[in-house]
């Protein structure tokens, strides 16, 4: 198994990560963790202007549009593992995957958010709760980012790890994806 690591000088395997090449993306990969995970239920505290007809379709939209998304990062971490999995995966592979998961997962808390706005706009409680605790689900999945970039900035990532976290990623996404349904009820979300 070839390892995304520093390789003592007798290797014979090519080192994959050098200093000079970690060093520039650190201060990037520790700035875009911030980033999402910065974001949190006070966002929601500026409700949107409407989009539809009414509030109840305003939250459809918004809703199905938030699934949608989901799905797309879903799709992100699954196709991010498959690559991760090549020999081949260096780690400017690992910084551009990276880079696009957390593009991916910041439009789904950016779409969350507005949703969560909207529901705030409902005034009623079990709503608001339902959409505290999707938003919390958000924030435990945003720590895998945090361990990817802890493993990366220690030279210590290696391609299964990737791979296992790309899985990680997949079946808390899925596993958020069915509460949202589940708590489209209590979302007041009518289809």
């Amino acid at each position: 198994m070839m390892h995304v690591t520093r390789h003592p000088p007798q290797s014979a395997q090519p080192c994959l990560l050098t200093t000079s090449f970690r060093a520039p993306g650190r201060a990037r990969l520790a700035t875009a963790i911030l980033l999402v995970l910065s974001i949190s239920p006070g966002a929601w505290t500026q409700p949107p202007a409407p989009t539809g007809s009414t509030l109840g379709s305003d939250l459809r939209n918004a809703a199905a549009l938030t699934q949608s998304q989901a799905y797309l990062v879903r799709k992100t971490a699954n196709e991010w593992g498959h690559r991760a999995k090549s020999g081949s995966y260096s780690p400017e592979f690992f910084q551009r995957d990276f880079a696009n998961m957390q593009f991916q997962f910041q439009t789904l808390r950016n779409q969350f958010n507005l949703l969560g706005s909207l529901v705030q706009r409902l005034g009623h409680p079990p709503a608001s709760n339902a959409a505290a605790e999707l938003d919390a689900g958000l924030n435990m999945i945003a720590e895998l980012f945090l361990f990817l970039g802890k493993q990366f900035n220690a030279g210590t990532l290696e391609h299964e790890t990737i791979v296992r976290t790309c899985r990680a990623f997949e079946g808390a996404l899925g596993e958020w994806e069915r509460e949202l349904r589940r708590n489209s009820a209590r979302l007041e979300l009518v289809w």
